[in-house]
């Protein structure tokens, strides 16, 4: 029995540089879920709401009553307790960097935390139970808490001044860092006092560290026999790891559904910087050119919407087709040079061959973050637009739902998208919910603040003698999911 799995992982940092208040890319979302656990979690059968740190949860009236697991502890015997979510919960108020779910607005009334020892009226503990006042009894509290964002921190692994994490030993998820690296190769050891430390969950695991400029560097690590599993957020596209899957027969292809939308988002600079007629020609242009060359490759779909057809925030079918069939008024960029970038989605060099030579204005880039998560010295540098391949899902998820709006997909200042959600939020019908979700998502159709392109499943692949049980309606690498036979 293999006791350890070796992970092709697509960053180099010490295990220092993540952090649950400021997740900016999936990499970095991978390495926290299978360290820090949240009170409640999804299903990965159904992403329906299941225990976490959490046993149960009530409603007491307009109080969420939360029992911690009775016997959690971290790897070295710090039993995980009520005080230890509470602390975790204000310590992100204090923060307020998380891009996964708007918690200020349901609890504490709106009080500023400046430090753990103010008080929230909103948070407090009884025991073994965390009591959350959330207004309006809000739906949103329960699935927002199954984002890592809300992680729970053990409260002897963090700094009293900083806040920051300094013990990766002790922490609260099924795995724990054994061994750190500047360079990122980490090794991850199961804590057997978590509740996901089965005998099938991998022992061991160890993140190598793949070429940041090589979009094929875990293809290559995984055929020399170098790593055992590439995740499902790897740089490698879908149709690679199909082929890979194909030419090695023994391995174990994963596949989800069509939850990965690939668009060309308009930035705050495209959006001022060229009109409607120019934004619609070029996203057009792009989308034409681009599934020229996807659609011929295995698991692509053309899209019209930025949310899965069936999905919750799905627009009527007609009105989609209607938006994706219109014509600009302009049939050029009058000569403007257009700065795009392309964002963890593949190779750049296919992107940039396709659309430079179709587009003699556009100059393709490489991306490392959505722009909106960028700093600029000069406002010349931010591109005009980027392509980028974010989760959509296929039920309201609130957490997606955020982050898309937090890295400026919707094109919203950050006041409106603050108030969007807050407003979103404050209401409990879901069906009004999805109303308004329906319509932003159709006003950013209508106002080519993005361009769907095309649709793919995530994909992963284990090498033999590991099972693949992740989710196939979550981009989730829960890693105590990949199981030994």
């Amino acid at each position: 029995m293999p006791e350890v799995l070796r992970v092709a992982f697509p960053y180099s940092q010490p295990a220092r540089f993540y952090e649950p208040t400021r997740i900016h890319l999936a990499p970095e979302y991978i390495f926290l879920e299978n360290t820090f656990s949240p009170l409640i979690e999804l299903s990965p059968e159904n992403a329906t709401l299941q225990k976490g740190i959490a046993e149960k949860w009530e409603w007491l009236g307009d109080e969420l009553h939360l029992q911690i697991r009775k016997g959690l502890k971290t790897t070295d015997g710090h039993e995980i307790t009520a005080d230890d979510a509470a602390f975790s919960l204000k310590r992100l108020l204090i923060r307020t960097a998380n891009t996964h779910g708007n918690l200020k607005d349901l609890i504490c009334g709106g009080v500023e935390l400046r430090s753990i020892e103010d008080e929230c009226d909103g948070i407090r503990v009884e025991g073994k139970t965390l009591i959350l006042k959330v207004a309006g009894k809000s739906a949103f509290i329960l699935p927002m808490l199954t984002g890592i964002d809300f992680a729970i921190i053990p409260r002897v692994s963090v700094d009293p001044k900083t806040l920051d994490i300094i013990d990766y030993r002790n922490t609260s998820g099924p795995y724990y860092v054994s061994h750190d690296s500047e360079r990122g190769e980490i090794e991850l050891s199961v804590n057997p006092n978590h509740y996901h430390a089965t005998r099938t969950a991998p022992p061991k695991i160890l993140l190598v560290p793949t070429d940041p400029k090589s979009k094929s560097a875990s293809l290559e690590l995984f055929k020399s026999g170098s790593v055992d599993f590439i995740t499902t957020i790897d740089a490698v596209r879908p149709e690679k790891v199909f082929q890979l899957n194909q030419e090695m027969r023994d391995s174990v292809l994963h596949v989800t559904a069509n939850i990965r939308t690939f668009a060309l988002f308009f930035t705050d600079r495209g959006m001022r910087e060229l009109s409607l007629d120019e934004r619609l020609f070029l996203g057009k242009k792009a989308k034409e050119e681009l599934t020229r060359h996807f659609l011929k490759l295995p698991g692509y779909e053309e899209a019209n919407q930025f949310f899965p057809l069936h999905g919750d925030g799905a627009i009527e079918l007609e009105r989609a087709k209607e938006l994706a069939v219109r014509r600009p008024a302009v049939s050029d960029l009058g000569g403007k040079s257009i700065l795009l970038s392309i964002v963890r989605v593949g190779d750049l060099s296919t992107y940039k061959e396709i659309l430079e030579s179709a587009m003699p204005s556009v100059r393709v880039i490489e991306g490392k973050n959505a722009p909106t998560f960028e700093k600029y010295l000069d406002p010349l540098e931010m591109p005009h637009a980027f392509i980028g391949g974010p989760d959509t899902g296929f039920n309201e998820d609130i957490s997606l739902i955020s982050y898309s709006l937090t890295a400026g997909l919707f094109g919203l200042t950050p006041e409106k998208r603050q108030r969007w959600l807050a407003e979103y939020m404050a209401l409990p019908d879901k069906n009004d919910r999805l109303l308004k979700l329906r319509s932003l998502h159709g006003q950013a159709l209508e106002e080519v603040t993005f361009m769907p392109m095309f649709s793919s499943p995530y994909t992963a692949l284990a090498r033999e003698g590991w099972q693949i049980n992740l989710s196939k309606i979550l981009a989730n690498n829960q890693l105590w999911l990949v199981n030994t036979n």
